[in-house]
C-alpha cells in the first residue's frame, strides 16, 4: 500500500518501534506527576518562608500593642496576645499546601502498568463492549483517574475539616468571647458553627463527583465478597 494513502496515525504506528500507546501513557504519567511534585516543592518553601515572616510580624505587632506576652486573649488588655489573625493566615495557606501534597500522593496519574493490571482484571463480557484496545484502555484509565480523584477529594475534605474547625473556634472566640451556646445570633457567648455548613456543602460536592464512578463500574473477573 502506498505510504501517501495512509493516515497520519497509521504512518506513526508503522514508523515508531514498540507499542506507542503504552509508551505515550507512561511518558505522560511521569511528566504530569513531575510537574505536580515541582509545584508542591515551590509552595512548601513559600509557605515555610511566609509562616516565618507572618510569625515575626505578629510578634512585633502584639508586642508593640500590648507589651510583653502574658496570655492569649482578644480584649486588647496589656499582656494579651491575639493569635486569631496569625492562625487564619498560616492555617488557610497551610491548608492549600496540604491539599496540593495530598494530590501528589493520592491522585497520581495512572501508569501504563496500572492500566494493564486493571484491564487484565476485567470480565471478558465487559471488554467486549469496547470497539478497540485503545478505547478499552481509555475507559479503564478514566475510571482509575476518577477513583483516585475521589480519594483525593475525600482526603482533602478530612484535612479541611481538621484545619477549619479550630479556625472557626478562634474566630468565634475573638468575636463573641467565651463559649456559652451554639447560635448564629452573634450575641456574646454565641458561637456560630459555620464550619459545618462548609463541610456539608463540600461533602455534597464529593457525593456528586462519586455518582458517575458508582454507576459506571465495570464488571471484573473477581466477584465481590
Amino acid at each position: 500500500m502506498p505510504t501517501n494513502t495512509l493516515t497520519r496515525g497509521e504512518q506513526q504506528a508503522r514508523s515508531s518501534p514498540g507499542p506507542p500507546r503504552v509508551e505515550d501513557e507512561a511518558r505522560l504519567s511521569v511528566h504530569a506527576q513531575a510537574k505536580r511534585v515541582h509545584r508542591l516543592k515551590i509552595n512548601v518553601a513559600a509557605w515555610v518562608a511566609g509562616t516565618a515572616a507572618a510569625t515575626v510580624l505578629w510578634v512585633v505587632a502584639e508586642w508593640q500593642a500590648n507589651g510583653a506576652f502574658e496570655r492569649f486573649g482578644h480584649a486588647g488588655n496589656p499582656g494579651e496576645w491575639n493569635p486569631t489573625l496569625w492562625a487564619v493566615v498560616v492555617g488557610l495557606w497551610g491548608l492549600v499546601v496540604g491539599i496540593m501534597a495530598l494530590r501528589v500522593h493520592v491522585e497520581r496519574p495512572p501508569s501504563a502498568a496500572d492500566v494493564d493490571r486493571a484491564v487484565a482484571g476485567l470480565d471478558p463480557r465487559t471488554t467486549a463492549r469496547y470497539g478497540t484496545t485503545d478505547e478499552l484502555r481509555d475507559g479503564v484509565r478514566w475510571r482509575l483517574e476518577g477513583v483516585r480523584r475521589l480519594k483525593f477529594h475525600v482526603a482533602a475534605w478530612a484535612l479541611g475539616m481538621i484545619v477549619l474547625t479550630p479556625i472557626n473556634l478562634l474566630i468565634e472566640w475573638q468575636d463573641n468571647g467565651a463559649f456559652e451556646r451554639w447560635s448564629t445570633n452573634s450575641q456574646p457567648g454565641s458561637w456560630d458553627p459555620w464550619v459545618l455548613v462548609i463541610g456539608g456543602i463540600w461533602a455534597l460536592a464529593i457525593a456528586v463527583l462519586a455518582a458517575p464512578l458508582y454507576y459506571c463500574r465495570p464488571k471484573t473477573t473477581h466477584p465481590r465478597r
